[in-house]
């Protein structure tokens, strides 16, 4: 399991791990059912589809100058952890929103989570690095793929649980409402638990006191694996993040599923993630991430097609399932490709600027595919979702071959 027998290292690794339960145990608490929590404030399709795309356009300004900030700092560790302080504040924001006037409570959710993505983004920025700085090149698969499977069976029994609490347990629309301001505030309460634990990662001096280096895109651009590598995400992030919305309003406007079936959906696509990451991390340490990237791409290219022959619920939990075995090595995977393609001394500023491209995918597919929802219907723009997932898929089949030719 180590390769390293450092004990800082061996530390940083279980900590790892528990911090992944923790940020998951926070996210699950609120994500899966956010989009219902709007549509009970009297959100619309549209103000879910903004929900969706007006953070990629925010993140698109704010990530990258917040990287070369963080770039400037000595303290970036420290200068993270404020990060995720304020960004969980806003869970507690969530909560309040239904003490307020009736009809701004939608478009103040969807400000709410819009501001909230701007401090989370620059701490996923930095953190991304952290793992960089945390594991050696041969062990980044190993610890991911580990943390990502270690969290998954607590998130499973915590979704099922609120899943049915949120179904079941309110008398009327009111207490639900209120169910779901307790969610939010034992959110919150996660968050600062993860806060702590980021707080004992064990940073070398050498990683705290990077020195100063200045931005320069035209040699970030001149970096061929990095810009191979970034092509070929880009293409397949605007097909998946296309279908972030799609698969929303599939699930709860035409299947008309309710919190309890969100939950099962949650819990079945979980429990598939979790054979995933250990099924991919081996074959990641196997074949590496080149071809790993490219396979799990082309299996969650499969996800939107999944759907449109999902005619109800049951065969829908079936579906997410498959799909989240994929989604299990393509989370795996694509980071630890990242980080394999930049040099560590810059990873702040390389993840800052992969960021920024991969946040104007965000702000324009969901409006791309509730344009064409919207025109042509729910089928058709799946089915763009999936073309879009397909191409970026096989464009990384291209990069794999192009770069195993280079190595010969």
């Amino acid at each position: 399991m180590f390769q390293n027998d450092d004990p800082s290292y061996k530390i940083n690794y279980k900590l790892f791990v528990a911090y992944g339960i923790m940020y998951e145990l926070m996210m699950r608490l609120y994500q899966p059912f956010q989009a219902k929590f709007l549509q009970r404030l009297g959100g619309t399709d549209v103000h879910i589809a903004l929900m969706s795309s007006i953070p990629g356009f925010v993140m698109a300004f704010i990530v990258l100058p917040g990287a070369i900030y963080l770039n400037r700092l000595e303290d970036k560790h420290k200068a993270t952890g404020r990060l995720i302080f304020i960004s969980r504040f806003f869970l507690l924001l969530f909560a309040a929103i239904p003490f307020l006037p009736t009809n701004i409570q939608p478009i103040l959710f969807v400000a709410f989570v819009v501001m909230m993505s701007v401090p989370n983004s620059i701490y996923l920025t930095s953190y991304q690095s952290f793992i960089g700085d945390l594991f050696e090149p041969e062990a980044r698969a190993d610890a991911i793929g580990r943390r990502n499977m270690f969290t998954v069976p607590a998130t499973v029994v915590l979704t099922f649980f609120t899943g049915l609490a949120l179904n079941h347990l309110p008398g009327t629309e009111a207490e639900r409402i209120q169910l779901y301001q307790v969610f939010y505030v034992v959110a919150f309460v996660f968050g600062m638990v993860e806060l702590n634990i980021f707080k004992k990662f064990r940073i070398s001096d050498t990683h705290m006191t990077k020195k100063f280096i200045k931005f320069s895109f035209k040699e970030f651009m001149s970096n061929k694996k990095f810009t191979r590598f970034l092509k070929s995400s880009l293409l397949f992030h605007f097909g998946w993040q296309m279908a972030w919305p799609l698969f929303t309003i599939y699930t709860i406007s035409v299947l008309n599923a309710h919190e309890a079936w969100l939950g099962y959906l949650s819990i079945g696509q979980s429990l598939a993630m979790f054979f995933g990451y250990m099924f991919w991390s081996k074959k990641i340490n196997k074949y590496g991430n080149h071809v790993i990237t490219a396979v799990c791409t082309m299996g969650m290219a499969l996800t939107p097609v999944f759907y449109i022959l999902s005619p109800n619920l049951s065969v829908l939990l079936i579906s997410a399932s498959v799909s989240g075995f994929f989604t299990a090595g393509t989370i795996s995977v694509l980071l630890s490709d990242l980080l394999e393609v930049i040099p560590q001394e810059k990873s702040v500023l390389y993840i800052g600027l992969y960021t920024v491209f991969t946040n104007i995918s965000l702000a324009v597919s969901p409006l791309v595919g509730s344009f064409i929802k919207e025109t042509y219907g729910i089928y058709v723009a799946l089915g763009a979702a999936a073309f879009f997932r397909m191409m970026g898929s096989l464009s990384f089949f291209k990069r794999s071959r192009h770069e195993q030719g280079e190595a010969l």
